[in-house]
């Protein structure tokens, strides 16, 4: 993938352009296109602004038949996931969505201490920024698990631990997401500072989420 730009900052954009030499599994993209595509951190989530399509300027390719056979494979279903792969890697770009969060000290889950009201609203807080944030077909247990350092089973635990007075969740327990009560917004509000609070309150990702199960 080629990158246009070395860092992306909250709010900031970066144009990239994909060919075949990305296919690596996660999409798949014929030897004579290039996608061309803007995209924006938006709060820690990835967002494709556009997408635009080359293919190789040829007679062939240039013909409605040729298009067609030029394009018949192209696979970028996983694009979004393939993106959160490849600019999450710490030797080039380094985005991590958790940098986006709230600062928050969650030794506690890790070390096994007795958890606190506080500790569970912003613990529910990270896990709907995680599922919006995260693309769909990302597993999020696993992904916060590893930004914790405990286990995915541990973490599972702890999910199925949370109050129901600080947080509900959608549908069965293996859906992604569920929404924070209005008791975990003030309790959380009621613990930060100034610009926590704009954060917290400006962030769309930080107390909703509705959507499908994981994949």
């Amino acid at each position: 993938m080629k990158i246009h730009g070395n860092e992306f900052a909250l709010a900031s954009k970066l144009n990239v352009e994909l060919n075949s030499e990305d296919n690596e599994g996660l999409i798949f993209i014929p030897k004579n296109v290039t996608l061309l595509l803007e995209i924006e951190n938006y709060y820690g989530k990835i967002i494709i602004n556009s997408l635009r399509l080359e293919t190789q300027e040829d007679e062939f390719s240039l013909t409605k038949k040729g298009l067609e056979a030029s394009t018949a494979s192209l696979d970028i279903k996983l694009i979004d996931r393939y993106l959160f792969k490849i600019l999450g890697d710490k030797s080039g770009i380094g985005h991590s969505p958790y940098s986006y969060f709230i600062s928050y000290d969650f030794t506690s889950f890790e070390k096994g201490r007795r958890l606190t009201d506080i500790d569970w609203a912003m613990f529910a807080s990270l896990y709907v920024f995680a599922c919006n944030v995260l693309p769909e077909s990302v597993k999020v247990e696993l992904s916060l698990a590893k930004e914790l350092r405990i286990s995915e089973e541990n973490f599972k635990r702890f999910l199925k631990k949370m109050p129901k007075t600080i947080f509900r969740k959608n549908e069965h327990i293996e859906s992604r997401g569920g929404n924070l009560t209005f008791e975990a917004e003030e309790l959380i509000l009621s613990k930060l500072s100034s610009e926590n609070k704009v954060l917290f309150e400006e962030s769309p990702y930080l107390k909703f989420y509705s959507g499908s199960d994981l994949a």
